[in-house]
């Protein structure tokens, strides 16, 4: 064995280790499924940016960036992280203090509605699932150029590795092992790509050279190589048209996806996750900027890789120095590991606290479940559910880029609108919310299945999830005129918004505003440096 499959298999064994550790510190129901809401911002920031950049982004993305999109997918990102910022003040801070142990669960109790809490949960385990045999996917197609190993032993050693821990540790096991590999895959893919502009000549140089080369140029400009054979963009009006679309999906599954709004559940308080939020809408674009840029420029050294997913790993085994290389898989699968244990997480958790309920004889969703047996429930549903995703991710077909895109997309569409109106608005009833969630979710899948799985390629300007948002948006407002709002839903909101405005002092304040103004100024310097920089290679 090389010094790749050795270091790839110590890290499985030592999140493995880690997993049966955390696991002998659950002691209750809040501990597995919340992680004792007691997580600081170096956690949380950990979990947001660990489960956010999966083999989506190291694989799918950085895939897209070596074809010649860098900028599009960089200012794409960008665009997107904003609902970090706008989901943590505006949704994700009343989560947390709302006590609920998952957000299926604080939609049920902001409209006193069992089924729009089952509906939520159905939602999270559609979306997550698809999620999860992406991730599963694509962390299998890494395994199989680590190990080379072909098919489903690949797909079953993948399953295995997060399944065992994530069972056993819950939230408070994949809060820990998130912030580790959130290190590996942040170190690995700084140093990497670092090690690729040098071999390339220097980060001055691999700008010029590409600046200079009539076939690598285009790729250099705002909307990428949209013309040349195999062009994902085929024109300026659509890659327009890509960023602004995936920008608004991504800036809606940042603020209120549940893979993402969930971390905030686990803060110590409401400020915590405003400043984990802050410091995570700094880290993911820079990383990008490293990365996508990277991909691209692995053109000057090798232009012919095929699949493109294995941009990185080929420059890991090819380009980098060994440690360099090692430590850049490790976080690629890393990233990857991270994100499938959050899915399955939160699959489990609504499966078993959301879902589940409903059909178990003489119990609604209001029903007493002790501790023990909702985490007993927990983790029989991830098996149940890992074990589907293991199946689907065997035979799936659609890229690792395809199939995460969809989930996003439906996500977007049936929570976005529903998310910030249950929190921002006392004037949505639970009708609305209800056919908003239903209506967006499942005209989105529909249309999106379509695509992914038919082949058909809508026209960039009619994206699925625009016809999704648009008509979830519709059901809200006509579902909330037809039924108006109820008093008990009126009146938990209002004494939410009255619990969290009172918890804060006059110190958290000033010490989220010392987060802010560095915002600000590292925002103003990365700017400024990347316009000097620029500009002048490409005038």
């Amino acid at each position: 064995m090389d010094t790749f499959t050795i270091t790839v298999i110590l890290s499985f064994l030592g999140f493995l280790v880690v997993g049966i550790w955390v696991s002998r510190g659950i002691n209750n129901k809040n501990d597995y499924f919340v992680a004792g809401r007691n997580v600081g911002v170096l956690f949380i920031v950990g979990t947001l940016v660990a489960s956010f950049l999966s083999t989506v982004a190291l694989m799918g993305e950085a895939g897209m960036a070596y074809d010649g999109f860098p900028w599009p997918i960089l200012l794409l990102g960008v665009m997107s992280k904003m609902g970090y910022l706008a989901g943590v003040v505006l949704f994700g801070r009343y989560l947390r203090d709302s006590e609920a142990l998952t957000i299926p669960e604080f939609f049920g109790n902001r409209f006193n509605s069992s089924r729009l809490r089952a509906l939520a949960g159905a939602s999270v385990l559609i979306g997550m699932g698809l999620y999860l045999v992406t991730v599963t996917r694509g962390l299998a197609v890494v395994i199989e150029a680590i190990l080379g190993i072909d098919g489903f032993w690949a797909v079953f050693i993948t399953w295995v590795a997060f399944t065992i821990f994530t069972v056993l540790s819950g939230s408070k096991g994949v809060i820990i092992t998130d912030t580790m590999m959130f290190f590996f895959f942040l170190i690995g893919g700084i140093l990497g790509s670092i090690a690729i502009f040098r071999e390339a000549g220097g980060v001055k140089e691999t700008f010029t050279q590409l600046a200079a080369d009539p076939t690598l140029r285009e790729g250099l400009l705002w909307h990428g190589q949209i013309e040349g054979p195999g062009e994902r963009l085929n024109s300026i009006g659509e890659a327009l048209i890509y960023i602004f679309t995936f920008g608004l999906v991504w800036a809606f599954v940042t603020a209120v996806s549940p893979w993402q709004a969930s971390r905030y559940m686990m803060a110590k308080t409401s400020h915590t996750a405003i400043r984990a939020g802050i410091v995570t809408l700094l880290i993911i674009p820079s990383f990008y900027l490293f990365i996508m840029f990277a991909a691209y420029a692995v053109n000057l050294i090798n232009p012919d890789i095929e699949p493109n997913s294995q941009v990185f790993i080929w420059a890991a085994y090819n380009v980098m120095p060994t440690a360099v290389g090692v430590i850049l898989v490790t976080g690629i699968v890393a990233a990857g590991l991270s994100s499938a244990s959050t899915f399955l997480s939160l699959v489990g958790f609504s499966a078993a606290h959301d879902v589940g309920p409903l059909f178990r004889r003489g119990e609604g969703l209001d029903g007493s479940d002790t501790n023990t047996d909702n985490v007993r429930s927990a983790r029989w549903s991830m098996f149940i559910v890992g074990g589907i995703a293991l199946l689907l991710a065997y035979v799936a077909t659609p890229s690792v880029l395809d199939i995460g895109y969809m989930a996003a997309s439906f996500f977007a569409a049936s929570w976005g609108i529903v998310a910030f109106a249950s929190t921002q608005s006392k004037r949505i009833s639970e009708a609305g919310a209800f056919w908003g969630m239903l209506c967006g979710g499942v005209i989105t899948l529909i249309l999106e299945s379509i695509k992914t799985f038919g082949g058909v390629d809508w026209p960039m300007a009619f994206h699925p999830v625009l016809f999704g948002l648009a008509a979830s948006l519709i059901a809200v407002i006509v579902g909330s005129k037809v039924k108006p709002v109820e008093e008990s839903s009126w009146q938990y909101i209002s004494e939410l918004k009255q619990r969290v405005e009172s918890d804060v002092t006059v110190a958290e304040v000033k010490r989220t505003n010392r987060y802010i103004y560095v915002a600000i100024g590292f925002i103003a310097i990365l700017f400024t440096a990347v316009g000097f920089f620029y500009v002048p290679i490409m005038s």
